[in-house]
């Protein structure tokens, strides 16, 4: 009976410790991340809804969202990893060169991967190409309450960015939103 019941909390304490493991792994692997992955601004177009639980958020679309895959690749599916190339333009800004199921083998000074998930694919027949729509992890940001609306009016107006932490597996984080090239939010570590 001793024996059972020790045994039983012994079965307990892993199963706890097991746990507590997996969350400090989880909140280690985003800290660093937003910490120390590389830094890439993207232009975004929200949306704002609104979350019962966390408050205003907003939903950001991105250039780099859609990506064709040329013909003789292999064909795409719902749920397919996807890598896509950006290259970084005289101007500063992150624009997509390459994408496709499998990870580059290298990669230029002024270039990141980023590694995403197929949303919806389909194929353009008269090129045999496929088309795909692609998340990355970085889509929707939470946002003091009440100011989705003056987001929108600035993306209008093309003035709103993404600031995107990549580390150099291709995951991404959102790590804040810039306006007019100033920083207006900032996602927290914890």
């Amino acid at each position: 009976m001793r024996s059972e019941r020790r045994n039983l909390w012994l079965g307990v304490a892993v199963v706890v410790a097991g746990q507590i493991g997996v969350l400090g792994w989880m909140v280690w692997d985003r800290v660093h991340l937003l910490s120390s992955g590389r830094e890439i601004v993207l232009e975004v177009v929200p949306v704002d809804p609104r979350s019962l639980f966390r408050g205003d958020y907003v939903i950001l679309n991105y250039d780099i969202s859609r990506v064709e895959i040329p013909r003789g690749k292999k064909r795409l599916h719902r749920g397919s990893l996807i890598f896509s190339t950006l290259q970084k333009t005289k101007d500063g800004k992150w624009k997509l060169t390459a994408a496709g199921p499998e990870r580059p083998e290298s990669v230029g000074p002024d270039q990141v991967v980023l590694k995403g998930r197929v949303r919806f694919a389909s194929r353009v027949a008269r090129r045999g190409s496929n088309v795909a729509t692609v998340n990355y992890g970085i889509e929707s940001f939470f946002i003091p309450e009440g100011t989705g609306r003056e987001l929108e009016k600035l993306v209008g107006q093309k003035k709103l960015a993404a600031l995107i932490a990549v580390d150099e597996s291709g995951n991404a984080a959102l790590k804040g939103l810039i306006v007019d090239g100033a920083r207006v939010y900032e996602e927290p570590l914890f």
